[in-house]
């Protein structure tokens, strides 16, 4: 369904380069190098980018399908989702289960873009199955496809490991902690040989990994001083109430206090599988503040989607251990709709033009693809060369690589002091205060277009 709804989007945000340019790279060139080109070269492993080509040169190179290529891991996403559900969280849960699945807005809006963050989840959450169904061979696909679509997928396959090995697997009493160790990492060694054998190729060719100093986004990884340190903290717990999931974590946290209030920790009567899921939230979450609190610029809600997808399943759980003499069906259904209305608003929810905001991680953004195909339109009946006007992130650039077109033509990126034309979108993070005051004070606005709280405006620059 989703594929359908959003077939003709332009690729958006981060996709632009992850999926279209790498794509297009591989596509244009014949597969010709495994390496990309150091100017789009994020220092992930570029599979995803050769799977989507592939894809174009079978069916052809169109943002349908596009769009309906991502089908398959959605397909996973929610089988193993359901499978995990079934298991841990029992059948007669398992529809509000998926439900929550498919109403949170970072999973629905990164599910209708041409994501590879789907493909990490689908992996992310086949892993988790495989453990707990002890089927190794599906264990070793996930971990491959970990290790694949990016260097976070590689870290996330590490946390598994290290859950695995501490909390999940039991060792046998006549069992050395070496033959234990042995067999919890086999499954883990095809992919991670794959993975450093990338990485270390990679190294050697051309002398970095992860980003280099010319990169575009190499300021994203300068180390944050105290300062960026405090406000990335600051950062990291908003990105948890975010789009409606404060009502997730209040619904989480009343839960858990009501089976502390009846001592059901203390008398051990809850699922031993809560303490354990609860511990990979915790791992999964210290390893994942280290880089969202250590760096300047990489605390983007996907980058947190196995954690949101872990806190829904640790939710649930605890929701299936209330005290059921406390807790009739009427009150446990009222706080379900409770919950699940406030998620469901998270896909609403804008803020004002001077707060940054993930637009790749809620649907409110899904406006956006209209109203820049009507601001085109307009620009081409006045005859405005799209290089006369400024703009920032995600519309800078060759419209090649958002419409699959051959246009190589795209906006420039924005200099206030010298364009003739400026157009905003408060969907574009990277507009200053003092720049939206002096468009707003200043400037002309040429045409202006509204839809569901997402705008975007031509400004002309006044006549000196």
């Amino acid at each position: 369904m989703i594929c359908w709804l959003s077939s003709n989007h332009a690729f958006f945000w981060d996709t632009i380069q992850l999926g279209s340019k790498h794509a297009h790279f591989f596509y244009e060139t014949g597969f010709s190098s495994l390496l990309l080109p150091t100017e789009i070269d994020s220092g992930h492993p570029p599979y995803f980018g050769m799977y989507l080509a592939g894809c174009w040169m079978v069916f052809g190179k169109t943002l349908a399908v596009s769009h309906w290529a991502m089908l398959p891991f959605l397909v996973v996403l929610v089988v193993q989702w359901l499978s995990l559900g079934r298991r841990l969280v029992g059948k007669t849960l398992l529809p509000l289960f998926l439900l929550f699945l498919l109403i949170d807005p970072v999973v629905a809006s990164q599910a209708s873009l041409v994501s590879p963050d789907i493909v990490l989840a689908a992996c992310f959450l086949m892993l988790l199955n495989s453990i707990y169904s002890g089927k190794k061979k599906e264990q070793v696909i996930a971990v491959v496809g970990l290790g694949m679509v990016s260097t976070r997928g590689m870290m996330l396959a590490i946390v598994v490991f290290a859950w695995e090995l501490m909390v999940k697997q039991q060792r046998v009493s006549s069992e050395s902690w070496l033959r234990y160790f042995q067999r919890v990492i086999t499954p883990y060694l095809p992919g991670g040989v794959l993975a450093a054998s990338y990485l270390l190729y990679h190294y050697l060719s051309t002398g970095w990994i992860g980003f280099h100093a010319e990169s575009e986004w190499a300021p994203s990884f300068e180390k944050a001083d105290l300062q960026q340190f405090s406000k990335n903290l600051v950062v990291l717990v908003w990105r948890f109430l975010d789009f409606g999931r404060v009502f997730l974590l209040s619904g989480t946290l009343l839960c858990g206090f009501v089976l502390w209030r009846s001592r059901a920790f203390r008398k051990g009567k809850i699922d031993p599988e809560l303490k354990r899921v609860s511990m990979l939230f915790l791992l999964l979450l210290v390893g994942s503040s280290i880089t969202f609190l250590s760096y300047s610029g990489l605390q983007q809600h996907r980058y947190l989607l196995p954690l949101f997808l872990l806190l829904t399943l640790v939710f649930f759980l605890l929701l299936k251990e209330l005290p059921s003499e406390k807790w009739r069906l009427k009150h446990r259904n009222s706080l379900l709709s409770l919950v699940a209305i406030g998620v469901v608003t998270g896909n609403l929810w804008i803020y004002p033009d001077r707060i940054s905001q993930g637009w790749d991680s809620t649907l409110a953004h899904w406006p956006f693809y209209q109203l820049r195909m009507e601001m085109l339109d307009f620009v081409e009946e006045r005859e405005i060369p799209l290089l006369e006007i400024g703009t920032a992130f995600p519309e800078i650039g060759s419209l090649k690589f958002k419409d699959l077109n051959e246009r190589v033509e795209g906006y420039k990126e924005k200099d206030l002091r010298t364009d003739p034309y400026i157009l905003y979108s408060n969907v574009m993070n990277d507009f200053s205060d003092a720049e939206l005051w002096r468009l707003q004070e200043e400037w002309i606005p040429l045409h202006a277009l509204k839809h569901r709280g997402i705008k975007m405006i031509l400004y002309k620059r006044p006549a000196e």
